[in-house]
């Protein structure tokens, strides 16, 4: 992990945190199993009550998750062009004692239910689709704060806030999926700016532009052509497919978000060429091409790789603690352990081929059995009094180190 130190250094937090951070981050990536206070104790020399005092405290996530991406930048692992994702991710939890307990949307089951939930932001590079989680915070449930919807428009405004200038430089658009095709959310996003990309209901309410000659009559000028309806494509641009698809593309009003849309029709045909079910996308912004609106809604699926790593290998859902800022620190930690990981694969590449990478084989599953076998192995030498000796297994052509790493 050869990024934190730089990172931290360049950052000049307080000696204690810096000290904090260089213990946890390393165990963090190479403990196998649950990651909670009492497993971190198991695999160092500090007591379980010192990690959960420090998991109490107000730690500096926005700042380690940003200079992170910045220095990436620097380096030149990263482009300098980003889309901003948001989603949100249930977490299981059991008892009752739990701040923000409620009833949350699980995905994987397609069902509400108890648990907890977290609102992330992330940055997604233009090339590569690398993703970086930069804001985490806790959905709480209704009946202790507004609607979840309301939250995660406050986490984004207060971002886009926090970070007006960086995101001038670098945003071009922001992804959501359907359940953010809000007023809120666009007005939010176009205010500052930015176009924002989403998923409209499939019997969306979508009105043509009129465009002849009006009637001479009294009163205003007629606006608008009729209804648009998705199973006539007369007027509209088609667009290249899958061999299984149509695609068409139009400028339309939606007259219940005050708005033109660059909308995109995706017809799924069966294989007899029968439509089966269609898919409306749409942009803010009407100059954008549809097939960046496609591959940038198709894009923001990315971050669901991420919350899967997270859960599966960076033990988002292990944590113990029961206080929001205590659960807050827990998954920032996670996320950041993944973002780490990815940032050293980045910087490999990079140094490769001397530009940011397009494509990325990464395995964080991998990134923990290198960790794992590193301080295992560190262990032992420093036993025996052989820490000078740890360098020859990094270089030693065998490669000892990557001991159960999977081919990729």
């Amino acid at each position: 992990m050869t990024i934190l130190p730089v990172l931290l250094t360049l950052l000049q937090l307080p000696i204690h945190q810096q000290r904090f951070f260089l213990h946890l981050m390393p165990l963090w990536q190479a403990i196998p199993g649950r990651l909670n206070a009492l497993n971190l104790s198991r695999y160092s020399g500090w007591d379980e009550r010192t990690f959960r005092r420090w998991f109490a405290k107000t730690l500096p996530w926005d700042i380690l998750h940003w200079s992170q991406l910045e220095l990436l930048i620097r380096l030149g692992a990263l482009g300098s062009r980003f889309v901003l994702c948001m989603d949100a991710s249930f977490v299981p939890k059991a008892g009752t004692k739990t701040a923000g307990m409620g009833k949350f949307w699980n995905g994987s089951a397609s069902r509400s239910e108890q648990g907890l939930e977290l609102s992330c932001l992330a940055v997604m590079s233009w090339v590569g689709r690398h993703v970086f989680p930069v804001s985490v915070v806790q959905t709480q449930p209704r009946r202790d704060k507004a609607d979840r919807l309301t939250q995660y428009r406050d986490q984004l405004q207060a971002l886009l806030a926090q970070r007006r200038t960086w995101f001038v430089r670098h945003l071009k658009a922001v992804v959501a999926d359907g359940q953010s095709a809000k007023v809120m959310f666009m007005d939010t996003v176009c205010g500052e700016g930015y176009a924002f990309v989403t998923k409209l209901q499939s019997n969306a309410n979508l009105l043509y532009t009129f465009t002849g000659e009006h009637p001479k009559r009294r009163g205003g000028k007629q606006k608008w052509a009729g209804k648009v309806d998705f199973m006539n494509f007369a007027g509209w641009t088609a667009v290249p497919g899958e061999v299984d698809e149509q695609v068409w593309t139009r400028v339309v009003w939606g007259p219940h978000f005050k708005r033109f849309f660059k909308v995109v029709v995706i017809q799924n045909l069966d294989g007899r060429g029968k439509i089966k079910s269609h898919v409306v996308l749409c942009s803010t912004d009407t100059s954008m091409p549809a097939e960046q609106i496609r591959a940038l809604y198709s894009a923001r699926f990315q971050l669901e790789f991420v919350f899967r790593d997270a859960k599966q290998f960076a033990g988002l859902t292990t944590c113990q603690l029961r206080k929001t800022q205590a659960l807050e620190n827990h998954w920032n930690a996670a996320f950041f352990a993944l973002s780490l990981g990815r940032a050293e694969v980045l910087l490999e590449a990079a140094g490769l081929q001397g530009r940011p990478a397009t494509s990325l084989v990464f395995s964080y599953e991998d990134i923990k059995r290198r960790a794992f076998n590193r301080l295992f192995a560190w262990r032992i030498l420093s036993n025996l009094g052989l820490q000078a000796r740890f360098a020859e297994l990094e270089k030693h052509p065998s490669r000892p180190l990557d001991l159960g790493v999977k081919a990729a």
